[in-house]
Parts: structure tokens; C-alpha cells; sequence
């Protein structure tokens, strides 16, 4: 092709020597080999019958190709964004001391010390830690990059779910989180019910999850208080592929759970890296586990594969999220703050 685009004279000066264009509205990229030089030339999209010479395609400067344009903003915009979603963060989970996640800066940046200089900048995560950093943090925390919280987060402190939009059950419903939680919840009361919401975005961490969910099945879910526990089981399929391959993720799905709770198994298609930021959800080769309270907060979080120990305290949490004394509580400061109900005596 580039001798189809010089034209060189005999003695091959600079002022002889043209680059035509094409006849087509087309930027093109050649390399051009004269007198033992190597010259790119990026020809931009200009009307096709104004040719050039060399000396100004050589001293013709090449607009710089920004990779990160779509994912980086300037400096100003980039800092308030980070604040913002920093400040999203749920602060009441707990992650592994020996875990990649609790170096993991929103946006799925990490910060990156330069040997010599001592200056610190942001890498995206891949660049810094690999593309299999995420298998490597599983050996790194037992498969537990979040731990268990020692007691229930109070309810002062507590966090509301993060909110995700358009998500499909195995019934062909589609609803929002958190408000699916509370949707049988009228009365607006904290300790009316508790969900255990299990998380997944891979079969290796949906595996996992059974260990939360069948104890929490068969213990809080029979009796006479069986109405006040739910498990809402959600797996998030992310990419671009994924919407594509629904039919056979829905079949998938519904043959590994049982037809009862085809109505709280949640589906989502599409990035959800934004509420798995918020929840601390940073390796998606692992199941999650939360304790969510009757108006929408997270009370407890777990990840993995969960111990006996684990398991038992999970339970008791649970429970202590549906007891009646801060309802009761509540009832008794309504009715002192009215006082005793007066009227006139009528007569007989």
C-alpha cells in the first residue's frame, strides 16, 4: 500500500515527494520506509483532493489514543466520584486481614507505590494484582474474603441494602431490591421479619451457599413463625454474553431449586459493580450472605462456606432481629407520650 501513496521524484526531495489521499472519506494508518527512516502517518478524514507533502506529514503531530477515556474523568471529577462512592460503602463489613479487597478502591482501583520515588497513583486492579488475583485471594482467606460479624450490627449503625433494579424471578416477575424484601412488611416494623439474602455470581461460590441456606430452611422456616423468615436467593450473571445465554441460565437454575421458591430466586442481567462495591463484593468467585432487617437494612454479613459455629450464631441473629421487644418498646413510648384517655362521665 505505500507505494500506492508515495510518488517520489527522481532525486527523491522532500518538496517533490506527495502523499495523495484516497478517493474515500477514510483514516488510514501506513508506515512509510525513506532513507533508512521509519514514518507513521495518521492521515485524518479531509477532503480527498488536498495532498500534502512529506515535510508536513512528518512534522504532523498524531492525537494521542486515551485507552481509559470511557472508564477516567479529570482529576476533579475523578476525586468527587471517588468520595461519593467511597461514601456508599457499607462500614459494618467485615474483610479478611489477609484478603486483596480491603485495598480495593471504588471504581476497582487499587494504589500502587513507586519503589523509588515513594510516590503513590491509582492501577486498575488487573494491573496490579494479575487477572487471577481473585483465585489467588481465595487460598490467601479460606474462601473468605469477608468475615463473619461477632454480633448483630445495631440498628443506630445499620446500613440499608444497596438498591438494583430489574431483576427476573423464576416466575417471569420482575422487581427491585431492596424493596423486594419488604414487600409483605405494611406495617413498616424492623422486627416484623428477617431475610437471608445469598448472593452469587459463579458456581463455584452458588455451591457454597447451600450451607447457609438449608439450616436456615429447616430450623427458622417451620413452626408458628415461619411467615417472619424468607431466603431470597440471588445470582447475577454479568456481561455482555450473558443476557444472551438466559434461556439456558433460567433452565439451569430452576432445576437446582426447588419450585417453592421459584418466586424469591432473583436473576440479574447486566453490571451490578456498583452494589458489589458497596457490599464489599469485590471477588465474584465466592457466595455471600446477609441477615436483612424488616424495613431493608443489613444487619449481619458472612461469606463462603459456613461452619457450624458460623451457622449457629447466624440462626441466633436471626432470631434476635424478630424478637418483639422493640416493638413492645415502641408501643409503650406511643402510648405514654398520649397519656390516659380522658372523657366526660355520661349519665345513666
Amino acid at each position: 500500500m505505500a507505494h500506492q501513496l508515495l510518488r517520489p521524484t527522481a532525486s527523491l526531495s522532500k518538496s517533490a515527494t506527495t502523499i495523495l489521499r484516497p478517493t474515500a472519506f477514510v483514516t488510514y494508518r501506513t508506515s512509510i520506509t525513506l532513507n533508512m527512516m521509519s514514518i507513521r502517518v495518521l492521515s485524518p478524514i479531509v477532503p480527498a483532493h488536498r495532498p500534502i507533502t512529506l515535510e508536513k506529514a512528518c512534522t504532523t503531530k498524531i492525537p494521542p489514543c486515551n485507552i481509559f477515556s470511557r472508564r477516567l474523568s479529570t482529576n476533579s471529577s475523578w476525586d468527587a466520584e471517588y468520595k461519593d462512592l467511597k461514601a456508599r460503602r457499607n462500614k459494618n463489613i467485615i474483610m479478611h486481614p489477609d484478603g486483596h479487597g480491603k485495598h480495593i478502591l471504588p471504581g476497582d482501583f487499587v494504589l500502587k507505590k513507586n519503589p523509588r520515588t515513594g510516590v503513590e497513583r491509582k492501577v486498575l486492579l488487573e494491573h496490579a494484582l494479575g487477572y487471577f488475583w481473585a483465585v489467588k485471594e481465595l487460598s490467601l482467606t479460606n474462601n473468605k474474603p469477608i468475615l463473619c460479624n461477632n454480633e448483630v450490627i445495631p440498628a443506630a449503625e445499620a446500613e440499608l441494602f444497596p438498591s438494583l433494579k430489574g431483576l427476573n424471578s423464576l416466575r417471569d416477575d420482575i422487581v427491585d431490591i431492596p424493596e423486594f424484601f419488604v414487600r409483605n412488611n405494611r406495617s413498616k416494623d424492623a422486627t416484623a421479619q428477617c431475610t437471608l439474602v445469598a448472593i452469587s455470581c459463579k458456581d463455584f461460590g452458588a455451591k457454597l451457599l447451600p450451607t447457609w441456606t438449608k439450616p436456615f430452611d429447616e430450623i427458622l422456616r417451620t413452626g408458628k413463625e415461619a411467615d417472619r423468615f424468607e431466603i431470597v436467593r440471588i445470582t447475577i450473571n454479568e456481561g455482555r454474553i450473558a443476557k444472551l445465554l438466559s434461556p439456558f441460565i433460567v433452565s439451569g437454575t430452576k432445576k437446582n431449586v426447588p419450585e417453592s421458591d421459584h418466586c424469591n430466586t432473583l436473576l440479574y442481567y447486566g453490571d451490578a459493580g456498583e452494589m458489589r462495591d458497596v457490599l464489599r463484593m469485590h471477588n465474584i468467585y465466592i457466595g455471600y450472605v446477609f441477615l436483612v432487617d424488616g424495613i431493608g437494612r443489613v444487619r449481619w454479613a458472612g461469606s463462603g462456606e459456613g461452619t457450624e459455629e458460623e451457622v449457629d450464631s447466624m440462626i441466633r441473629f436471626a432470631r434476635e432481629l424478630t424478637q418483639a421487644t422493640e416493638r413492645n418498646n415502641i408501643r409503650q413510648k406511643q402510648q405514654q407520650s398520649t397519656g390516659p384517655r380522658v372523657g366526660k362521665k355520661l349519665s345513666r
